[in-house]
């Protein structure tokens, strides 16, 4: 199978994966938890945060559940900074809850979402193997912590660097700070194209670098966050620093 078939596999895939019933393209919300019981627009029930959690009070009327059955009363919950789970289900609709900088957060993913039913795929650059670099992956000798920011302007988060890729494009050399990613990399990175074929940001991930911190980095792979196609991602943006100083006309363009 040729490079640009196992390519199409991939953004196959990676289709079906967006399109999945709750998955990024039905986000139809986002709230962070106010500290006293209180409405969050479009969920019914009471939704809340203290030291404990979160915490959503409820009746039959609402039609509230959690795994274990329907609310009838209060439903309460926590989960670590950067983590997310499906926490409440509203009929079709599920509600995540999140923490992210700290603070606890809700939001609705509904399989009715305008964004998901109208789905036609991805545009993207055609398949081009100038695009697949080898690439050189030094790794730090402590991870550090950099502080990045993200799709929302109330939100800050942190990204922890292991080190860095050193990748030749067009006789340039760019060095990009790199994050885990499985067992490989991700790098996350501004382009020339950003705010006009493609979103503000992009990222691609790797395989492992071999003994030798030798890699390849896949640039028709490089795809869109969750904030290119919704208003509530709560994405990162790339390190300071990732930036390609040239158009990379690979991988996927803004969605339409």
């Amino acid at each position: 199978m040729s490079a640009r078939q196992h390519w199409v596999q991939w953004r196959a895939t990676r289709e079906v994966t967006l399109a999945q019933e709750h998955g990024w393209l039905s986000l139809t919300g986002f709230a962070w938890l106010p500290d006293e019981p209180s409405t969050v627009p479009g969920l019914p029930g009471l939704w809340w945060v203290d030291d404990d959690g979160a915490h959503v009070r409820a009746d039959k009327n609402d039609r509230l559940a959690t795994e274990t059955g329907p609310i009838h009363g209060t439903a309460s919950a926590d989960v670590p900074e950067s983590g997310s789970f499906t926490w409440v289900h509203h009929d079709a609709r599920v509600v995540e809850l999140l923490r992210r900088g700290g603070r606890l957060a809700v939001r609705t993913r509904d399989p009715h979402a305008a964004a998901r039913l109208a789905f036609k795929g991805v545009p993207t650059w055609d398949h081009d193997t100038d695009w697949v670099r080898p690439a050189r992956f030094t790794p730090a000798e402590e991870p550090a912590t950099v502080e990045v920011g993200t799709a929302r302007h109330d939100l800050v988060q942190q990204a922890r660097v292991v080190g860095t890729v050193d990748v030749d494009i067009a006789g340039v050399r760019h060095r990009l700070s790199a994050t885990s990613a499985g067992d490989g990399l991700a790098l996350t990175f501004h382009d020339a194209t950003n705010n006009d074929t493609s979103a503000p940001w992009r990222t691609v991930t790797t395989e492992a670098p071999d003994d030798d911190g030798n890699l390849v980095v896949d640039f028709n792979r490089a795809v869109n966050l969750p904030f290119a196609f919704t208003a509530y991602g709560t994405c990162p943006a790339p390190v300071p620093g990732n930036r390609i100083a040239l158009p990379v006309t690979a991988g996927e363009k803004r969605p339409v």
